[in-house]
């Protein structure tokens, strides 16, 4: 099968170096849940990289987790009724290595975009934090990326 942009094999098998984004928020295991809210309001984020002193993936906070920072027994089924603001103030000394989630979707940037998303689908989420040869974090690659990549490589 080809395409404007060439065959869809050589565009699926585009490393993720090439089109992942570097521009993703990190943040430290001792950061502080205030300082988070901040990064997921101001900058309007809904992912956060927790990352240890030398740059190595430890975890990601998502909005989820937040969620649940703030309100662990508040829903439905509980019936409880907590004004999110007093959670939040009290969950102020609660930090980012106690909230983040670990098992998060890693892969080398050296890995295909096929790779990827079959990484993606199986574990059915919509992006993969990608790490250089050291284990460091270097990127993020989203679904939406590889479709933009797709596109502008006349696949679909």
């Amino acid at each position: 099968m080809e395409s404007e942009g060439g065959p869809v094999e050589e565009i699926a098998a585009t490393s993720l170096r090439a089109i992942m984004h570097t521009d993703f928020e990190r943040v430290h295991p001792d950061t502080s849940l205030a300082d988070i809210y901040r990064l997921f309001a101001v900058r309007g984020r809904s992912d956060v990289i927790v990352i240890d002193d030398d740059g190595h993936f430890v975890g990601m906070i998502t909005e989820l987790d937040l969620l649940s920072a703030v309100s662990p027994g508040v829903g439905v089924r509980s019936r409880r009724k907590l004004g999110c603001v007093e959670c939040m103030i009290r969950s102020r000394a609660t930090r980012a290595g106690e909230i983040m989630t670990r098992g998060h979707i890693t892969l080398p940037d050296t890995v295909s975009i096929e790779r990827a998303m079959v990484s993606m689908e199986k574990n059915r989420h919509p992006d993969v934090v990608v790490l250089d040869e050291a284990g460091v974090a270097v990127g993020v690659v989203e679904m939406c990326d590889i479709i933009a990549y797709f596109i502008e490589k006349g696949v679909i």
